[in-house]
């Protein structure tokens, strides 16, 4: 099996996460969910008249939560293919309502996924820097944290429980870690 650059890339970032930054998050409280990150518009590129995938077949679309409403996705396969592109990863924090409105405050800090069947999901994303995996780890939970204080700021904790009510500790609580696949 030939391993293409972009794919050997992908898979060495999984190792450190799946290694180190995933058991750390766990010590935190963060769990394997059930929902997972949705194919979007900006996980392909247009090429040749249609859509090319940017993600390769060894992508986890697997997310992980510690509170409610925030998803965490290690996006592995989205960066440049250039010199210690290894070392790079992106951290989104998801919100898993489709089509929420935001309060105008939060637009920026949160920029939107769309979907190629039409509608959009919410994230923020940062960069991590895979050789300091502690400095990851701090860097994801203080993010989480800030993101959940700003989402009560502005009231969206409010809308986003009774657009999903109970359904998302089920998620969290029934994803478990007898799900884990991928990452």
């Amino acid at each position: 099996m030939s391993l293409s650059l972009r794919e050997r890339l992908e898979l060495i970032r999984q190792g450190v996460i799946r290694g180190y930054i995933i058991p750390g998050l766990e010590e935190r409280g963060y769990l394997v969910t059930s929902w997972r990150r949705p194919i979007t518009l900006e996980d392909m590129v247009l090429k040749d008249g249609g859509w090319r995938p940017i993600y390769s077949r060894f992508t986890s679309w697997e997310t992980y939560a510690k509170d409610y409403p925030l998803y965490v996705y290690f996006n592995t396969f989205y960066g440049d293919v250039y010199e210690k592109a290894y070392r790079n990863c992106f951290v989104e924090f998801l919100l898993n309502v489709k089509n929420l409105r935001l309060p105008p405050d939060l637009i920026g800090v949160f920029t939107r996924l769309n979907l190629p069947e039409g509608g959009y999901y919410w994230k923020h994303r940062i960069s991590i820097d895979l050789n300091f995996p502690d400095a990851c780890l701090k860097d994801i939970d203080a993010t989480y944290d800030e993101l959940l204080i700003l989402l009560d700021k502005e009231g969206v904790l409010e809308i986003l429980e009774k657009a999903c009510g109970e359904s998302w500790r089920k998620d969290i609580s029934g994803g478990g870690r007898t799900q884990r696949s991928g990452l």
